[in-house]
């Protein structure tokens, strides 16, 4: 008998527990008329940001988040005008770091996942860190 809970989809909005709304900016495009990469990628990091530092402060461990890898794939266009919903969810990870799955939906469809690995980071110390039992509480809403 396997009990292994079923693996996420990332290209599903179930996957997710936290949303941010992001409008699709007319200078996101490139010369082919659709968002850019690099604006895809700044969706993400907005979303992550939205949803991780409020949580960090409020913990008021001191503790912020760098990411020390992240991947993007692209599943399909995104255009002008319009408004994007991020998704996020993070999917493993304890100790120093974890892994925060993120996806971009435009209406239902799903125009691009990624998944970051976040390390905890003391910066007054400038150095990794294992957080406390507070700061996983104050992100126990994106697990």
């Amino acid at each position: 008998m396997n009990d292994a809970p079923a693996p996420l989809d990332p290209r599903s909005r179930s996957t997710y527990r936290a949303w941010t709304a992001i409008p699709v900016r007319f200078g996101d495009q490139d010369p082919l008329a659709h968002v850019n990469n690099v604006a895809i990628a700044a969706y993400f990091e907005h979303a992550r940001c939205t949803q991780l530092i409020p949580a960090l402060r409020a913990s008021g461990a001191g503790t912020s988040t760098v990411i020390a890898r992240i991947t993007i794939d692209y599943l399909s266009e995104i255009h002008f005008p319009g408004t994007v919903d991020v998704g996020l969810r993070i999917t493993r990870g304890r100790n120093k770091s974890f892994v925060i799955s993120s996806g971009i939906f435009n209406g239902q469809a799903c125009s691009a996942t990624s998944e970051a690995v976040m390390v905890f980071f003391d910066t007054k110390q400038r150095a990794t860190v294992t957080p406390s039992e507070t700061v996983w509480a104050t992100l126990a809403h994106l697990m």
